[in-house]
């Protein structure tokens, strides 16, 4: 007989986090992943990193982290693509 007391718990809305290195790159994990690797090699523990921002899935969070790249700084790392 399940206890009326307990909350079912609710899945969250947000998967991804968007966070940054200490070398200054922009990055997003899975919510529930333990570690990131950076491409400047850095292994981040995310339970320690801060949160800039959450989202629904993978391209929403890879948009989020383009958009940051492109910011005040200029710094992107990304190349565009010529056709």
């Amino acid at each position: 007989m399940p206890c009326c007391c307990l909350q079912p718990e609710i899945p969250s809305l947000f998967m991804f986090i968007v966070f940054r290195c200490g070398c200054g790159r922009h990055l997003y994990a899975r919510k529930d992943a333990k570690t990131r690797t950076c491409p400047c090699g850095k292994r981040i523990l995310l339970s320690k990193v801060r949160v800039l921002s959450q989202a629904e899935d993978a391209a929403a969070a890879g948009e989020m982290v383009r958009r940051l790249q492109m910011g005040s700084r200029e710094m992107t790392g990304f190349k565009p693509a010529h056709i």
